[in-house]
């Protein structure tokens, strides 16, 4: 039985050091909305290691009524698509970032399947549609196990990965780890280099103090925070997006810190457990040179910042092949068809 993603639960901040257990019916469904960066809505779930993981499937269909364009079409796996019995699938894992969950990739969906690609995306635990356990530390080994966890149960083997800020983070683990499995790595405005973290970032994963100061102020200051400034520390051009994909994004935002079980403490975990200040440097010897890889940046990134991320490529990881494209951290929402071309342009160059 797959969880029912209408039922509505309230859960309050008082719950982050509970043991709890987010039962498959009580995920929430996040507010919906046509002007929105998330053009799916539909998608299946699978019951792994660390509970409801929502994901979407899309196969190339050519669509009769449509002239026969090439669109997207929903599966539960592959087995279920008539173009898998024909030719071998070439299937796009997508990880996505810190705060937005899997719609954050929806602009390249269609590009990609008009490639001929299987696109397959999923909320990480304690985003978007997925369950939040609050049993866990919400490390970058959980969110990769979470990720091959899902591959084995679709009986995926190899993927080109593509992963975003901090699926980036979570993309260059599974290249240190699991090389075998990955065909080539794309990583958009990644956060695996070192970043300055704010004051406020460092407060609140102080040990002891800082749970104390999330749990009674982080919320309010949150909500603040995204109603007031909008997303500008990941958007630089507000002009080549429409005001009411924007506040969709508001909304969505302000939804999973208001109503989905056990979010806070997700987020606050993941700042405590991954340490976005030290950057993975450290892992890029164990990457294999022959793995082909490429890194796409937004020259006016203020998360990821451009010229650091640049300098620390050329100095560690100097094989890896970099573009950039003029836009703020949002690359997908600012710039998706060049992000799209580039992506593509990589995944179709022979090995």
């Amino acid at each position: 039985m797959e969880p029912n993603s209408n039922n509505n639960l309230n859960e309050s901040i008082g719950s982050m050091g509970g043991v709890e257990e987010i039962g498959p019916n009580e995920i929430l469904t996040p507010p919906i909305s046509k002007n929105s960066l998330e053009k799916f809505t539909d998608g299946h779930y699978a019951k792994l290691t660390h509970g409801w993981t929502h994901y979407q499937l899309f196969e190339p269909h050519k669509d009769t009524e449509d002239g026969g364009k090439i669109k997207p079409k929903l599966v539960k796996n592959l087995s279920e698509s008539f173009l898998h019995s024909k030719k071998k699938s070439k299937v796009v894992l997508c990880l996505h970032g810190l705060s937005w969950w899997a719609m954050s990739f929806h602009p390249l969906v269609q590009p990609l399947i008009e490639n001929e690609y299987t696109v397959l995306l999923f909320d990480f635990y304690g985003r978007g549609r997925s369950d939040s356990p609050n049993e866990i530390a919400y490390t970058l080994d959980i969110l990769l196990n979470q990720a091959i966890d899902l591959l084995d149960h679709l009986n995926i083997d190899n993927i080109y990965l593509v992963g975003y800020s901090m699926g980036g983070a979570v993309a260059t683990l599974f290249a240190a780890t699991h090389p075998q499995r990955l065909i080539k790595v794309v990583g958009l405005g990644p956060a695996i280099v070192p970043v300055p973290v704010p004051l406020i970032g460092r407060l609140v994963t102080m040990p002891y103090i800082g749970i104390f100061l999330f749990k009674f102020f982080g919320a309010q200051a949150m909500l603040k925070r995204v109603e007031t400034e909008r997303f500008s520390n990941d958007i630089s051009d507000y002009s080549s997006i429409d005001p009411l994909v924007v506040d969709d994004l508001v909304e969505k935002t302000k939804w999973m810190i208001n109503a989905k079980p056990n979010y806070l403490y997700a987020f606050h975990s993941t700042l405590c457990n991954i340490q976005f200040e030290q950057g993975l440097v450290h892992l890029f010897p164990q990457i294999p040179k022959t793995l082909p890889i490429l890194i796409i940046l937004g020259t006016k990134d203020k998360v990821i910042p451009f010229d650091v991320s640049i300098n620390t490529f050329k100095q560690h990881f100097p094989h890896t092949r970099v573009e950039s494209v003029d836009c703020g951290h949002s690359l997908t929402l600012e710039r998706p068809n060049q992000v799209s071309d580039l992506l593509i342009q990589f995944l179709k160059e022979p090995l």
